[in-house]
């Protein structure tokens, strides 16, 4: 038995990569992909052969649904798939703000409906084996944390901060905050932040460091900037380093890579290739067991306000200049 799911916006550039892997699992049948106007919708839709819909059309066939809208879009899409009863996945951040992400898991704690994060890095194996390590106590005690989730500049609405609620703070911290909360346990406290415009003629900021400290007192510093050359054979990368008393172990979720020249045709000559394990297509196929009520989402929406509160201080930290503590 398969189970229906449809993507809802093609706003976010991850839209046409779950359509992609969704169109390929045997236990899936994807039945479009919505937007405001179908028009819109209709060129991704016709390249992997499924339908064009509006929001209400595809809820209303759907039993889970993808968000890939902007940010500032996610509170009405929830709304009316909450309306509809229909599971949701949805890119993150949740909400442009700390009120806005609290209020949208209120809204979702309420009913019934599954819902999570799609936040694949839980499902890397370099992270999973990283936790797996730490939860043996390999490192000792943790006395440090660093990460970087670095990328090319996305443009469009991401830099639009009534949109994305920011710029490369909010479109990066998510990820490795959740993964080391994930790995360790721990929750940030206080965060110092520094923040910088320099890459681009952008209103939001390109370049960020965040300086936190865990609930245990360990130091974690943060590189969460578009600073990757839009030329570069790899959109970025995402890692996690723990020091601890015993040892230092570090995961990077696309590590293996190789390295793909062609002097033919147009486009790309020189390309970064990731073939380890696909976390995206595990986090697809997580969301479809949890709507067959055989598993939960890996990463919650009281996850995704804990983060929320973390990018808030973040922004509060550049305004005042000084840390602050993380308001849960």
């Amino acid at each position: 038995m398969t189970v229906s799911i449809g993507i809802c916006s093609t706003a976010h550039a991850n839209a046409e990569v779950y359509a992609a892997l969704l169109s390929k699992l045997p236990e899936v049948d994807l039945i479009g992909i919505s937007e405001q106007t179908t028009d819109r919708a209709r060129k991704q839709a016709n390249a992997i052969g499924t339908s064009a819909m509006s929001h209400r059309e595809l809820m209303q066939a759907a039993e889970g649904i993808v968000i890939c809208s902007t940010t500032a879009a996610h509170d009405e899409l929830i709304d009316l798939a909450l309306q509809q009863n229909v599971a949701i996945l949805v890119e993150k951040p949740l909400a442009t703000s700390l009120a806005k992400a609290k209020s949208i898991q209120d809204k979702c704690d309420e009913s019934d409906v599954v819902t999570g994060m799609a936040m694949p890095l839980r499902y890397s194996l370099p992270m999973k084996r990283l936790k797996e390590q730490y939860e043996a106590g390999t490192i000792g005690e943790l006395i440090a944390v660093s990460g970087i989730n670095r990328g090319r500049m996305p443009g469009g609405w991401f830099v639009d901060p009534e949109l994305a609620g920011g710029g490369a703070v909010a479109d990066h911290t998510d990820h490795i905050v959740d993964i080391v909360r994930w790995i360790t346990g721990e929750e940030v406290q206080e965060v110092y932040a520094e923040t910088d415009t320099r890459f681009y003629d952008i209103p939001v900021e390109d370049v960020n460091l965040l300086s936190m400290t865990l609930s245990n007192g360990a130091s974690f510093v943060l590189d969460g900037s578009w600073s990757t050359p839009q030329k570069n054979t790899f959109w970025g990368d995402a890692s996690v380093e723990l020091v601890g008393t015993k040892s230092t172990l570090s995961a990077d979720c696309f590590g293996y890579q190789y390295t793909h020249v062609k002097d033919t045709g147009h486009g790309k000559h020189n390309e970064s290739i990731y073939w380890g394990a696909d976390p995206n297509n595990a986090l697809l196929r997580n969301f479809v067991t949890s709507i067959r009520g055989e598993s939960t989402p890996a990463t919650s929406l009281e996850d995704a306000v804990q983060t929320a509160a973390v990018i808030a201080a973040a922004y509060e930290s550049v305004d005042r200049g000084e840390p602050v503590n993380v308001m849960y």
